[in-house]
């Protein structure tokens, strides 16, 4: 697989914004490594070196919690100690790298913390938000989640996030 450049890629697909007008959209926020003892060294490197955006389509935010906070959202949603928390949903639901397994997923507090899949790996799942934004920003989620799928199929299956959040863009 070639190098794949998240910040330039993500900063390339977000949308321009009126002179005048402050978004942070293009901030990012990076781990330390002795922050991620429990992941993958490839995971442990991209957010120590690429980081994920404080916020991202479609309505995720991410943050870097102190080991106590990390600890309080795994008790609060009753997830266990194997997933790292990266932030969280719109919703308030975590989301969480799998430690264990490599995926991406958060825990759905309308459905009992249900764990939803989003992605395989980290570095699959900053693709997608790459995709996603861009499709977003040019107006063509109808082929949003084809490429989705051919980035990582098993985000594509229905009711993974993926193919919720693009169900419900498209109405």
């Amino acid at each position: 697989m070639s190098k794949f450049d998240f910040n330039t890629r993500f900063l390339s697909a977000l949308p321009s914004l009126p002179s005048g007008l402050d978004l942070p959209l293009d901030a990012f926020i990076f781990w330390e490594a002795r922050q991620l003892p429990l992941m993958a060294e490839p995971d442990a490197e991209f957010l120590v070196k690429q980081g994920l955006p404080e916020s991202a389509a479609p309505f995720l935010s991410f943050s870097v919690y102190s080991e106590t906070e990390a600890t309080r959202r795994r008790t609060i949603f009753g997830v266990a100690d194997h997933y790292f928390p990266l932030g969280h949903t719109g919703s308030g639901d975590v989301l969480a790298l799998d430690c264990q397994s490599g995926e991406v997923v958060y825990f759905n507090h309308d459905f009992n913390n249900e764990r939803v899949f989003i992605n395989t790996a980290l570095l699959l799942f900053a693709q997608c938000l790459c995709v996603f934004q861009q499709h977003l920003r040019d107006n063509t989620m109808a082929r949003c989640l084809a490429d989705i799928e051919r980035i990582d199929p098993a985000a594509a299956a229905p009711g993974t996030m993926w193919a919720d959040e693009i169900g419900a863009e498209l109405g």
